[in-house]
């Protein structure tokens, strides 16, 4: 039988001063600045991740990669393919910000009681869901690129479905508030 040793884990080692959570000696009076990146990571950057807050909850990613672009929520990808070719980018579908609202409303989707859930989640009912939602993304880039950390405005397309589903875009380093 083996006995476990207490703080002989990585994890514990790199824990700090209080043990086991590393977010213990995190301090809020830290410099405001981006997190530094240990490992050099080719494949995924440069990117965009995002943060959408529904009512104190917050829901976290990135932009999608890969040869397929992800699935999307059906009143998502509806939106989307009904965007004229001036809303429209290149990469459509794959930013953060149309990842979070799937993901946001597939949750929503689920939570609705078992006679709800026979018919599909309407566009009333997702931007109900979606009331006084707020979402932020940031650049993520090699350690020393001066946007590493910086606000990343939507794009056309996301500007789009975010005005649609009633969600405001809000950059945290500036009392300037877009939406």
């Amino acid at each position: 039988m083996h006995a476990a040793q207490s703080g002989t884990t990585p994890a514990a080692r790199d824990a700090g001063p209080g043990g086991g959570d590393p977010r213990l000696s995190w301090s809020a009076t830290a410099p405001d600045r981006a997190p530094l990146l240990r490992h050099r990571r080719d494949g995924i950057l440069p990117t965009v991740g995002a943060a959408l807050s529904v009512r104190g909850e917050t829901l976290t990613c990135t932009a999608a990669r890969g040869n397929q672009p992800p699935v999307l929520h059906p009143l998502v990808q509806d939106f989307l393919d009904r965007l004229t070719s001036g809303q429209r980018e290149r990469f459509t579908g794959r930013c953060p910000e149309a990842i979070l609202l799937s993901r946001h409303l597939t949750a929503a989707e689920g939570a609705r009681s078992k006679r709800s859930r026979r018919k599909p989640l309407t566009a009333g009912e997702a931007k109900r869901s979606l009331r006084n939602a707020k979402i932020t993304a940031r650049r993520i880039r090699e350690d020393g690129d001066p946007l590493h950390g910086s606000y990343a405005a939507p794009c056309r397309s996301c500007a789009a479905l975010l005005a649609y589903f009633g969600v405001r875009s809000v950059d945290p380093t500036s009392s300037h508030q877009n939406g």
